[in-house]
Formats: structure tokens, C-alpha cells, sequence
């Protein structure tokens, strides 16, 4: 029985259940990618710049290699080889290396815009909780709690990647904070596409929000995640799964993945 849910193994799950049961079940060693500290830093650096107890006194003072690069020096410790590590981009530009720490930048420079029209409240602000009907608790972290200046109390989160998402995190987030302090705003919820050329989001509306009825798709994905099936959903998203390497459908009978893909074992593959 899984002890908790997150919205991001809601979207593992319902994205391809054998990726989800390769990563929480078998916590098998994952793809290393570019995505992971371009992502990480800018968050970071976000966190910092508007911590009042660093007191940075301006943009020079966040520099994204003083958070990029330790990130990729401890991912190197588990794939040194920078080749086999996913990017994003076109194949045949692909952004990785200084390209990488420049998407870094400019989605930092794009978030700071955006803050000037907000006054934030909270900065990954821990909204776990339960949900009606769900039997475990729901684990959230919101990356800006504030008030925009124009649509009132707001819900951000920040996406460096390019792909525009559909709206059920922002949702999640609305439900859970039904459960704090901030039960009684009505806030509209947006994701920031901060990396350039990304497609903008306009802030949504999130103030008739059903907890309940959040509750109830959370559940359904539980009982199936509870009953071990692990299907694999094969096809074009396999070639951005961090988990394709351990996958017997991805990559066939290699040692690697007959050693982390033990399906067939602990549940119902197909």
C-alpha cells in the first residue's frame, strides 16, 4: 500500500504506469538529463532572491554558476559520460552544457519579470495534506503563494521545460489549500513558461475548485497503483523517460533492465 501520492506520480502513473513502477517500486537508477539543473537551479535561485534573510542587493549577485554547475558535478557522479545524458532542444541543437546554464539564466531574468506584478506570500510553501475520499495524504509543494496585482491571490508555478501542461497540478494545489490558512481565497493558478520560446499561460481560474471531486481522480489512480497493475505505454514518450534504460519494453532483455524490470514478479505487466 503506498503511503502518500504527489501530483507527479499522478502524472508518472497515468502517463505510463511501468515508468512509475520502475522509479517508486524498483527506484531504478534514473537517465541522467540537462533538465534536471537547469530546473533545479532556477528554482533555487528564485528561492534566494526573494528570501529576505540573504539580502542579495541585486541581479549580479545570483549567478547561475554558482548553482548550476554543483548540480551537474553531482549528477556527473553517477553518469560522467555527458553524451549519454538527455537534452532538450532539437537533435541537432541540442541544449546542453553552456547552452544549458544560458537556459538557466534567461529563465531566471523571465521569473524576476514576473515577480515584479506579485507580492508573494509564500515560497514553496508545503500544502500537503488529505483530500476527501482519498485514502492517502496528497504531498505539495507550491512554488509561489501571493497576490498579483491585477487578478488578486495567485498560485504560480514555475515550468523551465517548453511543453505547456494541462491545468490538474494547479488544481491539486487549489484543493489542498482549502486545507490552510488560505481556505478562504479565491485564487486563480498559472504556470510561468519561463524558458524562451516557450508558450504562454494565462492565470486560470481556480475559486470553484471540488476538493472532492480532486479526491476522487487521485483515488482512482491509488486503487490502481494498490492493485500493482504496470502496464507499459510504449511509444513516442518513451524516448524522454528517465526510466526507458530499465525498461524491458523500451530496451528488450539487456542485464540492466532485467535486473530493475521485475513486473512480471511484483504485479500485472500487460
Amino acid at each position: 500500500m503506498i503511503p502518500h501520492i504527489s501530483h507527479s506520480q499522478y502524472k508518472a502513473y497515468t502517463s505510463c504506469p511501468r515508468s512509475w513502477y520502475l522509479s517508486k517500486v524498483r527506484q531504478g537508477e534514473e537517465i541522467q538529463s540537462w533538465y534536471i539543473p537547469i530546473g533545479s537551479a532556477v528554482h533555487d535561485m528564485i528561492e534566494d532572491w526573494i528570501n529576505p534573510e540573504i539580502h542579495f542587493a541585486g541581479l549580479d549577485d545570483i549567478k547561475a554558476e554558482d548553482y548550476f554547475y554543483p548540480l551537474v558535478e553531482k549528477q556527473m557522479k553517477i553518469e560522467p559520460d555527458l553524451s549519454k545524458w538527455k537534452a532538450g532542444g532539437p537533435e541537432a541543437d541540442p541544449v546542453t552544457h553552456e547552452k544549458a546554464l544560458q537556459r538557466a539564466k534567461d529563465c531566471f531574468e523571465r521569473a524576476l519579470q514576473e515577480l515584479e506584478d506579485i507580492e508573494v506570500w509564500e515560497v514553496e510553501f508545503d500544502a500537503s495534506g488529505p483530500l476527501p475520499g482519498l485514502s492517502v495524504p496528497v504531498k505539495g509543494f507550491i512554488d509561489i503563494v501571493g497576490e498579483h496585482k491585477k487578478k488578486g491571490p495567485v498560485v504560480v508555478d514555475w515550468k523551465t521545460g517548453s511543453t505547456k501542461p494541462d491545468k490538474s497540478q494547479l488544481e491539486t494545489y487549489a484543493a489542498l489549500l482549502k486545507n490552510t490558512d488560505y481556505w478562504e481565497a479565491k485564487f486563480h493558478g498559472r504556470y510561468v513558461m519561463l524558458a524562451p520560446g516557450a508558450p504562454n499561460t494565462r492565470y486560470v481560474d481556480l475559486s470553484d475548485i471540488d476538493p472532492a471531486a480532486i479526491g476522487a481522480k487521485y483515488q482512482a489512480v491509488v486503487d490502481k497503483m494498490n492493485e500493482k497493475l504496470y502496464a507499459a505505454n510504449a511509444g513516442f514518450g518513451c524516448r524522454f523517460c528517465f526510466q526507458a534504460e530499465n525498461c524491458l519494453v523500451n530496451k528488450g532483455m539487456t542485464p540492466r533492465a532485467t535486473y530493475y524490470d521485475r513486473s512480471a514478479e511484483d504485479g500485472f505487466p500487460f
